[in-house]
């Protein structure tokens, strides 16, 4: 397989232990809730999807 996939497969291997608790995640994001609170009065600098052309799928 790629090596692509190979990561993959280990980094969803490793996310299952972090899970069932057999390993610590490598970092952690804690946000409390006045950040939340000026994230949210500021908005969002990214367009929200619902704004974006429409992409055509594959057939």
């Amino acid at each position: 397989m790629s090596t692509f996939f190979d990561e993959l497969m280990e980094s969803v291997q490793q996310m299952d232990e972090i899970v069932r608790g057999e390993r610590l995640p490598a970092r952690e994001l804690h946000v409390d809730a006045l950040q939340v609170k000026e994230i949210r009065k500021r908005g969002s600098d990214q367009p929200r999807s619902k704004d974006l052309p429409p992409k055509p799928c594959a057939p």
